[in-house]
């Protein structure tokens, strides 16, 4: 994978929030192995279910439902309406700026089939279930202005075998959501080659956007059972949007991803005390943070401050020149 010609841009914070209520936040700076806790109101008691699109960053309340759309560097918030189950969504994306015409938001659940989209403006929700279908949205992203997406069939070949496949996401005016396969072969939509040996499966997908520019990175974590809470590793596949071809990649070169249950992914240019060729990675719930090398699929797992009290905690990578400026 080719590196980025003047990147310079630095690693995403890793935010953790605790405390009841989430009333206290935790940023680990990497390149200065610094972790420094504060107390930003607005993202107390919230869920960050995306950080993208010219800094705006989709926070979700943890109990009331109530979502907007908040810019850390000009303190702008968007409302957005009311969002009935919010526990139900891990992932959400927008498919451009939302100070932009037309500006679509969508909260997936992919793990029960859920889906809630609304145009920036709008007073409500549209709901959407695939659960008749047997499909699951894995993985959602959004590249110059369209959204893609991973989608998983339940057993189309057999009674066993689970596949993945890439989609484009239309979200229509009749209230409904359009997906279209991506990568054809043979007329039939292409399939992600799925883990070896058959007691290995997927179990999360995250979909971003490639620093090389009009490709799209699938990250598949690795378990073998239900249990296996920090899985058995990750494979990494690049999709050329325009060019259509889809290709598994055994090493990233010098650049790292970020990825977490909740909020989007990240990947850049590795230098400092961030390890090349490796993922960096958090689980749902929990401050523990793992490193997946590529070069010999080798897990480092470490804690990177002392306690941060007795509550449940949650972890989320945001863009490190959005919040940097609130915690200085």
């Amino acid at each position: 994978m080719k590196k980025e010609n003047g990147n310079n841009k630095q690693p995403p914070l890793l935010l953790t929030s605790h405390e009841e209520n989430y009333e206290k936040q935790s940023f680990y700076r990497f390149l200065e192995n610094r972790y420094r806790t504060t107390s930003i109101p607005i993202l107390c008691n919230k869920r960050i279910l995306a950080s993208t699109h010219e800094g705006w960053v989709v926070l979700v309340h943890s109990s009331n439902n109530d979502c907007c759309l908040w810019n850390p560097v000009s303190m702008e918030i968007i409302e957005l309406p009311r969002l009935d189950k919010s526990y139900l969504y891990n992932k959400c994306i927008l498919s451009k700026p939302p100070t932009e015409p037309d500006c679509h938001i969508l909260f997936n659940s992919a793990c029960t089939m859920h889906q809630s989209f609304c145009k920036i403006g709008d007073d409500e929700f549209v709901h959407h279930s695939t659960e008749e279908e047997e499909i699951q949205l894995m993985a959602i992203a959004s590249v110059q202005g369209k959204i893609y997406g991973v989608r998983k069939f339940y057993g189309i070949i057999d009674d066993y075998d689970d596949h993945y496949t890439f989609v484009t996401i239309n979200l229509l005016a009749t209230s409904t959501i359009e997906l279209k396969p991506l990568l054809l072969c043979g007329g039939q939509p292409w399939t992600v080659p799925q883990p070896s040996p058959n007691w290995v499966t997927w179990n999360e997908s995250c979909l971003i956007e490639s620093p090389c520019g009009g490709e799209l990175l699938l990250v598949n974590k690795m378990y073998s059972s239900s249990n296996d809470n920090d899985g058995l590793g990750f494979r990494v596949f690049r999709v050329d949007i325009n060019g259509m071809v889809c290709s598994e990649l055994e090493n990233i070169g010098e650049q790292t991803i970020f990825i977490g249950y909740y909020g989007s992914g990240f990947c850049g240019s590795s230098y400092g005390r961030i390890k090349p060729n490796s993922i960096y990675y958090t689980n749902e719930e929990g401050r523990n943070l793992s490193i997946y090398c590529l070069d010999d699929w080798s897990k480092t797992s470490f804690l990177p401050s002392t306690a941060v009290g007795r509550y449940v905690t949650l972890t989320y990578w945001v863009e490190h020149e959005l919040i940097d400026q609130l915690i200085e």
